[in-house]
């Protein structure tokens, strides 16, 4: 009952703040559903399966004037985001629901080209970071994130982008999103990119702070770096990106591999056709912990803009050293949007 107030109380907050503000400022609504069968195959004991619905998201832009850009986003009954939403095994799931404003951001650009964001956001990090849960190429997202600081945090940065060039820097609490944080360690943010040609992406970044530890002599070092390189030629795309985590002198390794094509196809219901393959890693510290999988896709896009309507298949095979050993997922998953 108290998970569907806060449902409902998230909601009205949106609408009727959505309605008052239509009268001064250019508003966009925007949200998407994701929906997904998974059957989980393993090697001893039942296979098991679940219908499950990943994402329900709404969210809205509102520019209230040349300088000045509020930006909400809420998910509602998401149960994908319990449990951090995917471990090593995959798609972590349970019956714990709930609703959470997950972007709180107010945006102030005083100048061409420079943004600052305050409040909470999305951490500004590895690549896969700043994409859209409904704007990924396969069901899960891949390791690095994982092996990466809070995926969102509140905080202040700034951004600046000139020609090739963006750059990121700022502070956040590091203690994650709707997190109190009572200590007096805050987290600096980096992040740069470059465009040198047409279709070539690269990008480093770095975190450095502290655990979440409260008591400030007892917080230990906590930092992460960041590299991805990507290109895209016509319908072809490839990307790879990898991230360290270093805890206290303790190091934790990701990275990912993917490509897909896009081929159109000359149907009134699907107009392109998407293959993909991953593969990816992540090796905690220790010996015969790391974990790989490799991920197999297709997606039938029903827009020309693709991730607007389409229906996905991804088969993960998921391999590990440590003595748990995770199952293998076919995953189902229709998702639609609106902008």
């Amino acid at each position: 009952m108290y998970n569907k107030i806060i449902a409902v109380a998230l909601i009205l907050v949106l609408v009727v703040g959505g309605l008052l503000a239509q009268k001064n400022a250019d508003l966009n609504w925007f949200g998407y559903i994701r929906s997904a069968y998974t059957y989980s195959i393993v090697d001893e004991g039942d296979n098991n399966s679940e219908f499950n619905v990943l994402l329900t998201t709404l969210g809205l832009m509102a520019n209230i004037n040349d300088y000045s850009q509020v930006f909400m986003f809420a998910y509602f009954d998401g149960s994908a985001l319990t449990g951090a939403s995917e471990g090593s095994g995959g798609l972590m799931t349970n019956s714990s629901k709930f609703a959470a404003i997950l972007d709180a951001e107010m945006r102030f650009k005083p100048v061409k080209g420079l943004q600052l964001t305050m409040g909470q956001f999305v951490t500004p990090f590895a690549t896969e970071h700043l994409q859209s849960a409904s704007k990924i190429d396969f069901v899960n997202r891949g390791y690095v994130v994982q092996n990466s600081p809070a995926y969102r945090d509140v905080g202040a940065y700034l951004k600046y982008s000139h020609n090739m060039f963006t750059v990121y820097g700022g502070l956040v609490n590091g203690s994650g999103m709707n997190q109190r944080d009572a200590n007096n360690h805050k987290n600096i943010i980096a992040r740069a990119e470059i465009k040198p040609i047409d279709g070539l992406f690269i990008s480093g970044a770095t975190s450095i702070g502290k655990d979440n530890n409260p008591i400030d002599d007892d917080a230990l070092d906590r930092n992460f770096y960041a590299f991805n390189l990507s290109y895209k030629i016509s319908n072809f795309f490839a990307t790879t990106e990898a991230s360290i985590q270093d805890y206290d002198g303790d190091n934790t390794t990701a990275m990912f591999a993917h490509a897909f094509y896009d081929f159109p196809v000359d149907c009134d219901i699907v107009k392109t056709v998407t293959p993909a393959f991953r593969y990816d890693f992540i090796d905690p510290p220790g010996d015969d912990d790391k974990t790989d999988r490799m991920t197999f896709g297709l997606t039938l896009n029903f827009d020309e803009n693709k991730w607007l309507s389409h229906f996905r298949v991804n088969y993960e095979m998921i391999t590990s050293e440590s003595s748990f050993d995770p199952p293998d997922n076919l995953i189902a998953e229709f998702q639609m949007r609106f902008d």
